[in-house]
């Protein structure tokens, strides 16, 4: 198999890992824990991995073999084993170190109370044997949390929610005789331990309003009954309009009492029109001990600690998998290489098997999942090496001429890589103030990078040695119009899938994900951190397109300090949009950085880098036919919109017509419009 052939078998089955684990994990506690451990040795493993320290290892491994192949691998052996000692003095380090770092890391994950201004009153309720009443006040919160901090027990005898508009809904009865009622039909609410923490509920029936309830004068039994029901489906249909999800009870462990720490009750803040502004539940307690209230589950930070601990070797493994690679690639074998990330989402699989088939708790299997994953995937590269006749060995590490020339050219890297990572450090810090939003943006962003990294990296990849040997042939006009080639070819093809996540975002993330614990209230909050994705995808392929014209002059200060500037950017607004946004702000933050870079890499460019009028007009085509585009795919999915609120299946048919008819329109009206044409689509296809 091809190198490319590896690679899409990895993207379609890391794809294919995120529509099981949005299944099994959903949004809650467990999702965002998982998320965040998983990102936090991701994020060393490319400073000091595969980025900067194979940009250093590379060139100097590559010039050694020319000269001598055994001095070469004495090298890399040295490299390695430094490697080796470096990370893993600070894996050490850093596993014991845990809760510290997550607090800089997640900081929002620590448990919170509840704001008076939402709450209005005790943020602790102290028990006794006499039932009381509690109101818990739902807005500007996605759940609220009861934990019981002392020793004792907690008997919860009945829960109602109660809208502004002073509607009453029954969820749950006492103990024993948990009876609730769907539109008049009695039901047995699903109340037990579950991976995300939640256990939905659809509507559930309510008391009608006494201006409603009261019969008038005039009326028949027969007019009153029927005015009632009739009040009945119009609420019906309207919580069905508004996506009302009402996420109801769950605890930890499947039981009412037990010691600090091991009970947690979550009440779900309604999605939709109806649970917007002022609601509330009602619930009778009593019992002893003392009640706390939170704003996010308490359970979430020590999940996160728990995990990253788990999964930290990963950095280990990965970075001096990254190392072999390079070695491999120095030798031409790129098969192994390619196929290693296959490694890694086959686990992921064979892991979530065990959760769906078995039962094993989510998290924790797939974090271990995550540090199995890593070693097997160091040990196939160096058993590649081996038998490639490169064998790599643990010697002890010194400090000669050598390794310091290598750390020293590192140091440019490690200072580029950071950026970017701190950039994703810091949004994930504020993502942890607010429930499921590392989820959001998870699933949002995996759905985001398919046609960027299809579209635009593999652009850039083109584009740089293209421009790179024009340019040393004397025809800079040429590498100029090669660039402005790239933009047309990545304009046709971002433009139109950008429209997509604009317009459709919730039908495509529903078509991919809804399933299991990723219900629908999910799908609406994920697909607003995609519309605003959407809005930056151009972006950052034009940067993909305009950097090489940087880079193939060797200018590579420039674009960093341009990084310095879209990083700044993106951290200034996701701060002044978080607070009113909550996610949807960070990933708005991230296109308009995005922007801000484009405009800085071509005003770079003036003079190198110009639109002709033919080009102009060209790209005004392509934004008009994907606006038309846009246009068909509204109407579409409002046509289609029974089957995206049907089962798993008729959802994903519905995506896939969805797409089709998109790909279809915008096909034909970008040759009708002369956006394209196929002479043009055969040059640029040919070229990548």
């Amino acid at each position: 198999m091809t190198v490319s052939g590896f690679t899409l078998v990895s993207r379609l089955l890391g794809f294919l890992r995120d529509i099981l684990i949005a299944r099994f994990l959903g949004t809650g506690l467990v999702a965002d824990a998982f998320f965040a451990a998983f990102r936090f040795p991701n994020l060393f493993r490319r400073i000091f991995g595969e980025g900067a320290f194979n940009a250093a290892f590379v060139p100097l491994f590559g010039k050694k073999v020319i000269d001598d192949r055994e001095d070469g691998i004495e090298f890399a052996s040295k490299a390695f084993s430094m490697l080796l000692l470096v990370l893993g003095v600070f894996t050490v380090v850093a596993i014991p170190a845990m809760p510290l770092l997550m607090n800089v890391v997640v900081p929002g994950f620590k448990a919170r109370d509840v704001d008076p201004s939402f709450f209005g009153k005790k943020t602790e309720i102290v028990l006794n044997e006499k039932p009381q009443e509690i109101e818990i006040a739902t807005k500007g919160a996605r759940a609220v949390y009861l934990e019981l901090v002392e020793k004792g027990d907690v008997k919860i005898h009945s829960i109602a929610f109660e809208t502004e508009k002073k509607t009453f809904m029954s969820l749950f009865g006492k103990k024993g005789q948990s009876k609730a009622t769907v539109l008049g039909e009695p039901v047995t609410p699903e109340v037990a331990h579950s991976s995300s923490y939640a256990t939905v509920l659809e509507p559930i029936d309510f008391k009608v309003p006494a201006e409603v309830e009261v019969r008038k004068a005039e009326e028949s039994e027969k007019d009153y009954q029927e005015r009632l029901q009739e009040y009945r489906d119009e609420f019906k249909a309207e919580i069905k309009k508004d996506n009302f999800v009402l996420q109801g009870i769950s605890w930890d462990g499947g039981t009412f009492a037990g010691e600090s720490g091991e009970d947690v009750f979550k009440f779900g803040r309604p999605s939709g029109k109806a649970g917007k502004g002022f609601g509330w539940f009602s619930v009778q307690v009593s019992g002893n001990g003392t009640l706390k209230i939170y704003r996010n589950d308490p359970g979430t930070f020590d999940k996160t600690v728990k995990l990253t601990r788990i999964m930290f070797i990963y950095l280990l493994c990965m970075a001096l998998a990254a190392h072999l690679s390079g070695v491999l690639n120095t030798f031409r074998i790129f098969g192994m290489p390619a196929a290693a990330p296959i490694i890694l989402n086959v686990v992921f699989l064979v892991s979530l098997g065990f959760v769906g088939w078995f039962g094993w708790l989510p998290g924790e299997t797939l974090a271990w999942g995550v540090a199995l994953a890593g070693f097997l995937q160091l040990a196939a590269l160096w058993w590649t090496c081996y038998r490639k006749g490169a064998p790599i060995k643990v010697v002890r590490p010194k400090m000669d001429p050598e390794m310091k020339k290598l750390f020293g050219l590192m140091g440019p890297g490690v200072a580029s890589a950071s950026v970017q990572q701190i950039n994703l450090l810091i949004g994930g810090v504020i993502a942890s103030f607010q429930p499921g939003a590392v989820s959001y943006l998870y699933y949002s962003d995996r759905v985001y990078q398919l046609p960027l990294g299809m579209i635009g990296i593999a652009l850039g990849v083109v584009l740089l040695p293209e421009v790179t040997r024009q340019l040393r042939g004397g025809m800079e006009r040429q590498a100029g119009k090669t660039i402005t080639r790239g933009i047309e070819l990545g304009m046709l093809l971002t433009l139109p899938a950008a429209m997509a996540m604009i317009v459709v975002p919730t039908e495509l993330i529903a078509g991919l994900f809804q399933r299991g614990e990723f219900v629908r209230a999910d799908a609406v909050q994920t697909g607003y951190a995609l519309a605003a994705f959407g809005v930056g995808l151009p972006g950052y392929v034009l940067i993909k397109v305009l950097q090489p014209g940087y880079f193939a002059k060797g200018d590579t200060k420039n674009p960093m300090r341009m990084a310095v500037i879209m990083v700044a950017v993106n951290i200034v607004v996701s701060l002044l949009l978080f607070p009113w946004i909550g996610h949807v702000g960070l990933a708005v933050a991230t296109s308009v950085a995005a922007w801000v870079n484009v405009f800085m890499l071509w005003r770079g460019l003036k003079g190198f880098v110009t639109l002709t009028e033919a080009t102009v007009f060209k790209l005004g085509r392509m934004v008009l036919a994907s606006l038309l585009m846009g246009v068909v795919l509204y109407f579409a999915a409002k046509g289609l919109g029974p089957w995206f609120e049907g089962t798993g299946l008729q959802r994903v048919v519905a995506m896939i017509l969805l797409v089709g008819s998109g790909i279809s329109a915008f096909g034909a009206l970008a040759l009708f419009l002369r956006a394209t044409n196929v002479k043009d689509l055969r040059a640029g296809f040919g070229k990548g």
